[in-house]
């Protein structure tokens, strides 16, 4: 990957503003129990110049709490955002009442207000805004690939979990549905990076956080 960040990671361009991902969201959360509440993207954003009516659309690259918090209907600033995810994960969702929160609290209600964007395979949102299948982590787990000229990031979400799956993209995670696809779609997804010399937006290789003791 490209060891310099490139100038569409430095510069806020005009157009649209697409969110990937919502975080772990606020105090009383679906990720409350594990995950350290609150989450800051409101106000991160605001030091970035951005209002929550700024945001046209929130990319959820899979349906678990801590990266969907923020989307939340009931806790969420980013009223005008339609929320793009994929269908197979809706239907996953649907059919496993396990993940109730999920489904109850933010895929019907964003239905309801007309603000669900279900897609089946990949799909352009904006211009050098590129939405692409990476399944395995969740069904319908998806990334996102971010292109500016010659320079392109793609945005990863669960796609990989540690640094060392950077190395050995064959190395399982206990915790994808589907751990013979997840190592499909990471391997071919890192691959395509590495061949177009793209930086890499990741989830979790940053600093570890410990699940409050119960």
């Amino acid at each position: 990957m490209a060891a310099e960040v490139p100038e569409l990671c430095r510069t806020r361009r005009a157009g649209p503003v697409i969110l990937v991902d919502a975080g772990i969201g606020p105090a009383g959360s679906l990720a409350a129990d594990w995950a350290p509440v609150p989450g800051r993207l409101p106000e991160a954003l605001a030091e970035a110049g951005i209002a929550p009516t700024d945001v046209s659309a929130i990319v959820l690259t899979h349906l678990h709490n801590d990266h969907m918090g923020w989307a939340v209907p009931r806790d969420s600033p980013f009223t005008e955002a339609r929320v793009v995810m994929q269908q197979a994960d809706i239907d996953a969702y649907a059919a496993n009442r396990e993940h109730a929160g999920q489904y109850d609290l933010l895929v019907e209600p964003l239905r309801a207000a007309g603000r669900l964007e279900a897609l089946d395979g990949e799909r352009q949102l904006a211009p050098g805004v590129r939405v692409v299948p990476t399944p395995g982590h969740t069904p319908g787990h998806q990334s996102v690939w971010v292109e500016s000229g010659r320079d392109s990031l793609l945005v990863t979400g669960d796609l990989l979990v540690h640094a060392i799956q950077l190395l050995d993209p064959d190395l399982p995670y206990a915790g994808d549905t589907d751990p013979e696809l997840a190592r499909k779609s990471r391997g071919a997804a890192l691959s395509e990076a590495r061949g177009r010399g793209a930086t890499l937006a990741v989830s979790h290789l940053g600093n570890a956080f410990s699940a409050p003791a119960t």
